[in-house]
């Protein structure tokens, strides 16, 4: 897809097609849905109801549109980080997705999440929806219970963990999205569900363009929205995101140079997805955040009280953010142990106390140099790592200094809202949010301590 550029935006249009898509223009990037773009959700269809399923199709449809937008249109980082998005999405309810309450919540839920402007245009879609077989895996209509995105990372396994302990008669529903061409059989999911954990896999395949815009900012409206929409269909439920305060709020109040703030697990967004939800379905559902004001440290630790085998679930829970195929040993995936995500493990399981058992390929952070963090040779990719490594210490720096500085108008605008977001008093949402940031604080200043005054990322940190 080509930008045209004006001197604030750069401006790209999405068009989906039902048959053989045209061919592309110059300023529109056309694809056929189904082919080219395609996102399965029928089990959560399957799971929840027996109903027809044109609203889920219609779902699949506007995120796929969304994504592709996302992930075609390059943002001119020089000029603006906002990009104009025009998306032509076809579905079978035209007269829902054109409804001022269901387009305006849609545009603000994005716009919020990625900082650009979108403009939606529904048309009608051929055809009829996808009747799905009616079979049930949920228990008594009036059972509890809990929808979570699942990432299949340490916080979303230590959330599930923890709902299971508390409340043993909840029914939890763990959403979970997998790049595939196709979907998994039905029967799969009957054998998970004899499990403790009962996952319900959505699969996605996309045609990525050439050089994808790699800030991706619209990736978690898959997860949330899809859960939202099971809960919605299977009341009473309600929706609960794993993410620590650090992964929910860090990114909004440290932002990365002219970025927009970072808000994919933010109660600013959810709020809105609630409200979308709503307006789609007609049920209210509400969508939690358990961990907001706890930090990674915090979470594992409370994971630790309930199982001790930490080198269990630390080996099988992924933490790392950078590419897997530029992070290996051996034909060995590996943590790279300097992204933000390695990072805060690494703080986190210190923290707690827990022996970390994790291979990260910069396994040395006392190391005087960055180079010498890595056993053996340096990765040929030791620039981008560099890049990624300070970058992550300066974000755990400069919320540390924040704890300093609670009147900061970054606190103190972040504080509002929350508690705009979440319905609690300002005081009530400033209480905890001191508390958070001093505590983040005490783990971040006991990690530098431990890999020692001289080393780089004490350093850097000083810095």
């Amino acid at each position: 897809m080509n930008a045209h550029a004006d001197q604030l935006h750069a401006n790209y249009s999405v068009l989906l097609y039902e048959g053989k898509a045209p061919r592309r223009s110059r300023s529109s990037y056309r694809l056929q849905l189904g082919e080219h773009v395609r996102i399965e959700a029928d089990h959560i269809n399957r799971y929840c109801f027996s109903d027809g399923s044109a609203l889920q199709e219609d779902l699949a449809a506007v995120l796929s549109a969304v994504r592709t937008a996302d992930r075609a249109g390059p943002r001119l980082h020089g000029k603006s980080w906002a990009r104009v998005l025009s998306l032509d999405i076809p579905v079978f309810d035209p007269q829902l997705w054109q409804s001022k309450s269901v387009s305006e919540a849609l545009a603000d839920a994005l716009q919020y999440l990625t900082g650009d402007r979108w403009q939606l245009t529904f048309r009608p879609r051929k055809g009829t929806p996808k009747t799905p077989d009616q079979v049930h895996l949920l228990g008594l209509p009036a059972q509890e219970r809990f929808f979570m995105p699942y990432s299949n990372g340490l916080d979303s396994y230590a959330l599930a963990s923890q709902i299971r302990h508390r409340t043993p008669t909840a029914e939890l529903i763990l959403i979970n999205v997998q790049a595939s061409r196709s979907l998994k059989k039905w029967e799969h999911l009957g054998r998970t569900a004899k499990q403790d954990l009962k996952a319900v896999q959505v699969a996605f395949h996309f045609q990525e363009p050439h050089r994808s815009e790699p800030t991706f900012r619209s990736r978690p409206l898959i997860y949330d929205l899809l859960a939202g929409y099971g809960a919605a269909m299977a009341q009473p439920a309600r929706v609960v995101i794993p993410e620590n305060g650090q992964g929910s709020l860090g990114g909004s109040l440290v932002p990365l140079g002219d970025e927009a703030p970072h808000r994919s697990c933010h109660p600013g967004l959810t709020s809105r997805l609630s409200r979308l939800v709503e307006a789609l379905t007609g049920t209210r559902v509400d969508i939690e955040h358990p961990a907001l004001f706890m930090t990674k440290g915090q979470v594992l630790a409370d994971l630790a009280s309930r199982d001790k085998n930490s080198a269990l679930w630390l080996a099988g829970h992924r933490s790392c953010s950078y590419d897997a195929r530029h992070a290996s040993r051996d034909k060995r995936a590996l943590h790279c142990g300097v992204c933000g995500n390695c990072l805060l493990r690494r703080v986190a399981t210190q923290w707690a106390q827990i022996d970390d058992t994790t291979s990260y390929e910069a396994n040395n952070l006392a190391a005087a140099t960055f180079e010498a963090s890595f056993s053996g040779a340096p990765p040929r990719t030791l620039a981008a790592k560099r890049d990624v490594a300070f970058t992550s210490v300066r974000a755990m720096q400069r919320l540390s200094d924040l704890a300093e500085n609670p009147n900061h108008p970054r606190v103190t605008t972040e504080v509002a809202t929350l508690a705009r977001a979440l319905g609690k008093p300002v005081e009530h949402i400033g209480t905890n949010m001191k508390h958070f940031l001093q505590q983040h604080r005490t783990e971040w200043v006991q990690f530098l301590e431990a890999c020692g005054p001289s080393s780089w990322i004490s350093s850097l940190a000083r810095n």
